[in-house]
C-alpha cells in the first residue's frame, strides 16, 4: 500500500486505526512524521538511520561521511526511537559499516546497509519493543545536509574538485549544473586539465563534460546509464550473497 507524503495525509490517523496497528517503523526515509502520529505509537515509533547517530543526522549521511573523511569512522546504521528533532530520539542499537569494509565500492556499502537494518530488525528491535532492553539518549551530534558541495562549477578549484571527486565520485551524486538541463551532469573523476580558464561556456559531449574551474579549464568524465546499470548488477549481486550469510 502506497501512501501520500505524511504531511499532506488528512486521513493517516483514521487508516492507521482500521489497521489496529501499534507499531511504525521507517527506514532510510525522507519523510518527516508529523508529531500527531507520533504520538499514537510514542515509544513503538522506531526509525533506522544510516549512519553512527548522534553523528550526522539529517538527509546526507552517507555523502556527507563521505566528504568529510569520516565515512569509517562514523558510518553504519541506528535504529532510534522518532521523536520530533529529526533523527535525535534514544539509540536502540547499532551497527559500524566503515566504507573500507565494502572494499570502498558504493553499491556493495549500500548493500551492507540493508543487511544491518534487517540484522537489527530482526533482533535488537524486537527485544526493545517487548521491553527486554531501553533505548539510551543521544549525547551531542550534529546535522549534516549535502547542497553545493556536490556541485561543481566555476567557484570551484582543481584541487577542490579532485578531492570532491576522490571522495564520493562513485555515488553519482556530485554533478555539473547546466543551464539549459534540469538535472546537473553525474561525474565521477577528472580526465585532463585542458589549462587555464578560457571563459568558454561548459561543453557538454557523450561521456564528458569540459568546463572551467577557479583556475583550469578541465574535462570531467560522465558517469553513464551503462555505469549506472553496472552499479545497480553490483548491487543486486551484493543483497544476494547477503542474504546467503
Amino acid at each position: 500500500m502506497s501512501v501520500p507524503r505524511l504531511r499532506d495525509w488528512s486521513g493517516a490517523k483514521a487508516a492507521i486505526a482500521a489497521l489496529g496497528v501499534d507499531t511504525l517503523i521507517t527506514c532510510m526515509t525522507m519523510m518527516i512524521v508529523p508529531p500527531g502520529l507520533l504520538e499514537l505509537f510514542g515509544r513503538r515509533a522506531v526509525n533506522f538511520h544510516p549512519s553512527l547517530l548522534p553523528a550526522y543526522r539529517g538527509p546526507s549521511p552517507l555523502l556527507g561521511a563521505l566528504l568529510d573523511g569520516q565515512e569509517n569512522a562514523a558510518s553504519g546504521v541506528t535504529a532510534h526511537v522518532l521523536s520530533s528533532g529529526i533523527d535525535e530520539g534514544p539509540i536502540i542499537a547499532q551497527q559500524p559499516l566503515p566504507f573500507d569494509a565494502a572494499q570502498r565500492c558504493y553499491a556493495v556499502w549500500i548493500a551492507q546497509h540493508a543487511a544491518a537494518c534487517r540484522r537489527l530488525a530482526a533482533a535488537a528491535l524486537p527485544a526493545f519493543l517487548e521491553g527486554a532492553t531501553e533505548a539510551s539518549p543521544q549525547l551531542g551530534g550534529f546535522y549534516r545536509r549535502v547542497t553545493e558541495e556536490a556541485e561543481i562549477g566555476e567557484r570551484c578549484s582543481l584541487a577542490e574538485v579532485e578531492r570532491t571527486l576522490a571522495a564520493a565520485g562513485t555515488t553519482y551524486y556530485i554533478g555539473v549544473p547546466l543551464p539549459w538541463r534540469t538535472r546537473p551532469v553525474s561525474v565521477q573523476r577528472v580526465r585532463r586539465v585542458i589549462g587555464p580558464r578560457t571563459g568558454e561556456p561548459p561543453r557538454l559531449g557523450t561521456f564528458s563534460v569540459t568546463l572551467d574551474l577557479a583556475d583550469a579549464r578541465v574535462v570531467l568524465v560522465r558517469n553513464t546509464a551503462l555505469q549506472r546499470a553496472r552499479g545497480r548488477l553490483q548491487l543486486v549481486r551484493a543483497l544476494r550473497r547477503l542474504d546467503q550469510e
